[in-house]
């Protein structure tokens, strides 16, 4: 399992399987490490939604994961996207150095101490000359589709979020984390040899005729 964790708020994500050409994901919203969801409330009507974890939320992407590119393209390329695999449980947004609700703040600074507006400075220019820096911030969104929930029986579009301002030396930790797990479950489930099954059907009243 790989944990996005800001003191006692955490992002939990884990691969649990590969069936039927789908990678198979669960998920929860944690605090001090106990879920922030009642079990009771989520969707338990048949086989597919009680394996699940613990106050866990469940999704899948189709023949492979996607989730680990999207995590490794923003911090390389510094610009907001967004993920969403197939069945659309789970949708994650980072935006990089940005806070929700990304607009202009409504407060004005009137006063700022020399050592911290030296400090800021000092980071400004070391940014301009190298970039990438490790405490860089990100805002990480998670929202997850009511349909995971019981008695939903379409998706809402609608539904709950769990925001995350992770830097990006805990973003890089985080995405090597996942690769490191879905290494394992391709090797497990041999998916990058995953062959669909097509059956073929032959009319036993068709006639072969040659020339």
């Amino acid at each position: 399992m790989a944990i996005l964790q800001s003191e006692h708020l955490s992002f939990e994500f884990i691969y649990t399987g590969f069936e039927y050409g789908c990678v198979q994901y669960q998920f929860c919203f944690k605090w001090k490490n106990h879920s922030m969801i009642k079990e009771s409330l989520l969707k338990k009507n048949n086989e597919y939604w009680t394996n699940r974890i613990d106050g866990s939320f469940i999704s899948n992407e189709d023949r492979k994961d996607t989730f680990v590119p999207f995590i490794k393209a923003v911090l390389e390329n510094d610009k907001a996207d967004y993920w969403e695999p197939i069945d659309p449980d789970i949708l994650v947004a980072i935006y990089p150095d940005s806070y929700f609700p990304f607009l202009k703040s409504h407060f004005k600074l009137v006063h700022e101490s020399e050592a911290l507006k030296s400090k800021r400075i000092a980071r400004e220019a070391l940014k301009k000359q190298k970039g990438k820096l490790p405490d860089d911030i990100f805002t990480f969104i998670v929202f997850v589709d009511a349909y995971n929930f019981d008695g939903a029986d379409a998706y809402y579009g609608e539904g709950l979020s769990l925001h995350l301002i992770p830097t990006r030396q805990q973003l890089e930790t985080f995405v090597t984390d996942l690769e490191k797990e879905y290494q394992i479950l391709k090797t497990k489930f041999d998916i990058d040899n995953y062959q669909e099954s097509i059956v073929h059907y032959v009319d036993s009243h068709a006639k072969v005729s040659s020339v």
